[in-house]
């Protein structure tokens, strides 16, 4: 019982620190509705008919007034079901390592929560989703290419590469878009990686993890997964500012991105096809996401 009560009290102290966070973080930040949004999107260069993969903030633009719901809208409202929208839903605890090796963990498509953000936990449960059966980077898709672009994800001995979600999104030159965040946090980087191994002979541990995950119908599968080799995964971009800010102002000096300043944020984006080019432009000069010295 002593250990009970204080346990209790240190919550409902956290969830008093939580709740007054947020009343400051509503008063101080810009409003965006439904309305707002859909004119800043349109704005910022999305159009109808767009194939979007967006990484997210919920607060990166400011106080939304229905959170996820509004931006989700707002997108599909300027795209029309003519465009595809797609989230990635991914499920990783600590490393994809520790992800895969854990024996509590069995990715289910339907229930598995997105470990990257409220706007892709809300995407993940909406009407008309489909999801990729993957055990840590799954991606959910809604619209005109949703059910091709999440198809057989795991039946392939890639993760990014040719046939992935990922590898199907660049072969039909999507907007890859960033909303409330930096380009730190962009899973579309590793799709360079697996499609030129050679170059990134350490990206992956030498052998693939078996390991099980749920399909749509609730049956088990067994699949295999190359595993990122997290020694060398220690210096990336999300991890080094200094990579970052040498990434942002090369894409946007050499015009490889859009930016555009919404709320108290911004929307940039670039086309996947481009983003590949230069990748590869600064591969040459020896400059990775992993190291730019």
């Amino acid at each position: 019982m002593k250990r009970f009560i204080p346990f209790k009290l240190k919550q409902l102290f956290k969830d008093l620190l939580k709740k007054r966070k947020f009343n400051r973080f509503e008063k101080s930040a810009t409003h965006l509705t439904y309305d707002i949004l859909v004119e800043q999107f349109i704005n910022s260069g999305v159009k109808k008919g767009d194939i979007l993969f967006v990484h997210s903030s919920l607060k990166g633009l400011g106080y939304i007034e229905n959170g996820a719901k509004d931006i989700i809208d707002a997108l599909k409202t300027v795209i029309t079901d003519q465009g595809t929208l797609i989230f990635p839903t991914f499920t990783i605890n600590g490393s994809m390592y520790d992800t895969l090796n854990d024996t509590n963990h069995m990715f289910d498509p339907k229930s598995s929560p997105s470990t990257v953000g409220a706007i892709t936990n809300h995407f993940r449960t909406s009407k008309d989703i489909f999801r990729s059966l993957h055990p840590t980077h799954s991606v959910a898709a809604w619209g005109k290419y949703a059910k091709h672009i999440t198809a057989s994800h795991h039946d392939l001995n890639t993760n990014f590469g040719q046939e992935t979600p990922f590898g199907k999104f660049l072969e039909l030159n999507g907007k890859l878009v960033g909303l409330g965040i930096d380009y730190a946090h962009v899973t579309f980087y590793h799709v360079y990686e697996d499609l030129n191994l050679d170059k990134f002979p350490k990206v992956y541990l030498p052998e693939a993890i078996n390991t099980k995950i749920l399909n749509h119908q609730g049956e088990e599968l067994k699949c295999q997964t190359l595993c990122h080799n997290s020694d060398f995964h220690k210096t990336r971009i999300d991890k080094d500012p200094k990579i970052e800010k040498f990434f942002r102002e090369y894409f946007e000096k050499n015009d490889v991105s859009v930016t555009t300043q919404i709320g108290d944020g911004h929307l940039w984006w670039m086309h996947t096809k481009d983003l590949i080019e230069h990748l590869d432009i600064l591969h040459k000069k020896n400059k990775t996401i992993f190291k730019i010295n």
